[in-house]
């Protein structure tokens, strides 16, 4: 990996995401809802910063803007330095360009729904590789080293998805979006809708990669508990807008704002 010395992973001022909202017989844009409102932030190399809120408050939206899935109204980010702007990376030093995709990957809420139902593991894990003229075989092996990586067997490369359960999904997912070598990990409720038991293995999956392979992560989440457990950082957003910023260990704590108080406060405590 190359060296970036002390740059941040990720640089985002003031983003901002606007839908259009339609109406009457025609769909004329008639105004447009503010889902992201002047969100700015900073995720620092190796370090995992988790954003927390309630359902609607604009977490996935964010995440899907740093990766272009969804405009960005205004705003700007930067990734290692470089601006990043409709999926594409500004030249570095040496004239080179890139797209956002080779730094950054994703990996979605529903490991049911994130897979491809007509594609063998196999199929599923080289396509990355293969659509950036690997060959076949280099992206093989690829996908042999990183099943090793996520505990599943060599011999899941001939099933399809159905064949697997929620959590063997997810760490599907999760070897997929290593498969081009990226140097962040975006995480959008990733064990939301996963047990409880195999959430803790996916957790605990996430932090080895991030120290092994010397990833960054943006954990989306809802749940405080998992929270307090994975990350260095917070973010909290409220109707779009970030409401409180801080080390982990001070915000989840020591929380300044009313909101994050009530988010704390819902969290469920065992009683003797």
């Amino acid at each position: 990996m190359p060296d970036f010395g002390d740059i941040p992973a990720i640089e985002a001022q003031g983003l901002s995401v606007k839908f259009p909202v339609r109406g009457g017989v025609l769909g004329k844009v008639k105004d447009y809802f503010t889902a992201v409102d002047g969100v700015s932030f900073t995720l620092e190399q190796g370090k995992i910063l988790s954003v927390v809120g309630e359902s609607g408050c604009g977490k996935s939206t964010l995440v899907k803007s740093l990766v272009g899935l969804v405009p960005l109204a205004s705003g700007s980010v930067k990734v290692f330095g470089r601006e990043a702007h409709g999926g594409k990376l500004a030249p570095d030093a040496q004239g080179k360009a890139a797209r956002v995709c080779d730094m950054m990957q994703m990996v979605f809420q529903d490991p049911y729904s994130s897979l491809n139902p007509r594609q063998t593991v196999e199929e599923i894990l080289t396509a990355p590789l293969m659509a950036r003229k690997v060959p076949f075989e280099e992206a093989k092996a690829r996908a042999y080293e990183l099943m090793d990586r996520v505990s599943i067997p060599h011999s899941a490369l001939a099933k399809f998805p159905h064949e697997f359960s929620g959590g063997q999904r997810q760490r599907l997912c999760i070897a997929r979006s290593l498969m081009v070598k990226p140097k962040i990990l975006l995480c959008d409720e990733v064990t939301s809708a996963l047990d409880v038991s195999v959430q803790a293995q996916i957790l605990h999956l996430l932090n080895d990669l991030r120290i092994d392979l010397g990833l960054s992560i943006l954990f989306i989440s809802h749940d405080m508990q998992v929270v307090r457990a994975l990350s260095d950082d917070v973010l909290v957003m409220y109707f779009g807008h970030v409401v409180e910023r801080g080390a982990a260990n001070e915000v989840l704590v020591n929380p300044q704002h009313e909101y994050t108080k009530k988010l704390l406060s819902c969290v469920p405590v065992i009683r003797r």
